[in-house]
């Protein structure tokens, strides 16, 4: 690819980024969302955390083959369980981050995967 090409690649996805990202924007108050688009929007963040950190921790790639397989035996799995069941028990980011790690590091040294 030439240099030409990566520029006009650069900026194309720049004007399409800008485009979609900010349609809303430059719609301006012309564009109306109803109330119910509304209360989808709201659970946007959370369906993209979840689909981003889920596959991180149930699957595991295998070393030999570079597939992914289903694995509830490993440390993120139990560090994410812990980390959630910190999260609902004590409403408290700083109680998520330690027994999230507190249950990944405990999984690491006793479970052999």
């Amino acid at each position: 690819m030439s240099t030409v090409e990566l520029w006009i690649s650069f900026f194309g996805l720049m004007l399409v980024t800008l485009i979609t990202r900010g349609f809303f924007l430059l719609a301006g108050s012309k564009f109306h969302i109803s109330e119910s688009v509304h209360e989808f929007l709201r659970y946007a963040p959370t369906a993209a955390l979840i689909a981003i950190v889920l596959p991180e921790l149930i699957f595991m790639k295998q070393t030999t083959s570079q597939v992914f397989e289903l694995n509830l035996y490993s440390p993120q799995f139990f560090g994410g369980i812990a980390a959630v069941m910190g999260f609902l028990l004590t409403k408290s980011m700083l109680a998520t981050i330690f027994f999230g790690m507190l249950a990944f590091t405990l999984a690491r040294i006793f479970i052999n995967y």
